[in-house]
């Protein structure tokens, strides 16, 4: 578990001026934490792993590396998303290999977000302060990131959001919660209603799940062949080029 030692204004400096390129901060709200997002390519709203048009999407918690780590992938690369590229990924295999066979492929409607934007090997993140370890504030920065996901939720309308995790679950039904007390309960999934404005309105699923890479193989497989009846239900194929599931 890495720390930064030193004081916030010194770990910024030094982040900004790495390689002697100045790196753009674009969002500070956790900087009194120790946290921002870095680029000079992207926001935090447009981390989004695949194309902009995807139809699914899977959130899981935070990006995984060092603390003011710097994204440097382009808007190009992150449409091209193959989710080979990590362990992280693999464990959908087993959800649903016509959900997966779909995502590696150039016909993909799947992409890959996740609830906080901001780097850090471990969540919550871990900051020295005075010379100890302490966490920051979780709730926080979940608060402070959650206008980034909303946002692209209003930017691009997923029509299925798989949860990836009871952190992620929870939070996310805060921002939508279940219509009843039978969803609230019970449910696995439901369909939420989004007031975007202007009389405009945006429906989409949301499918809740333990920590896919800890659940078992059952229950993997049970949560694809609850999400691929939820495909089914919104008439979305997935096609990969060889087969297609629909």
């Amino acid at each position: 578990m890495r720390a930064w030692a030193g004081t916030i204004k010194e770990y910024f400096h030094r982040r900004r001026t790495k390689g002697r390129k100045i790196m753009t901060l674009t969002c500070d709200k956790c900087a009194h934490m120790g946290l921002g997002f870095y680029s000079d390519t992207i926001g935090p709203a447009d981390y989004l792993e695949g194309k902009t048009t995807a139809d699914i999407w899977i959130v899981g918690l935070n990006p995984k590396h060092d603390i003011g780590h710097v994204e440097q992938r382009t808007p190009a690369e992150f449409a091209d998303f193959d989710p080979d590229c990590h362990p992280y990924f693999w464990d959908f295999r087993k959800v649903s290999p016509a959900l997966y066979a779909n995502w590696k492929s150039q016909n993909s409607r799947i992409a890959h977000t996740d609830l906080v934007k901001c780097f850090s090997p471990s969540f919550p993140a871990v900051v020295l302060v005075n010379g100890s370890p302490r966490e920051v504030n979780s709730k926080q920065v979940v608060k402070n990131c959650s206008t980034h996901l909303l946002e692209q939720i209003r930017r691009f309308r997923p029509k299925v959001i798989i949860c990836n995790g009871a952190p992620v679950c929870y939070t996310v039904m805060g921002f939508f919660p279940p219509n009843n007390a039978a969803q609230t309960n019970r449910a696995t999934s439901y369909k939420y209603e989004l007031d975007l404005g202007n009389d405009t309105k945006h429906s989409f699923w949301l499918v809740l799940s333990g920590f896919i890479g800890r659940i078992d193989d059952w229950n993997k497989r049970r949560l694809g062949v609850e999400i691929e009846g939820i495909l089914a239900s919104e008439g979305i194929e997935l096609h990969s080029g060889t087969s297609s599931y629909s």
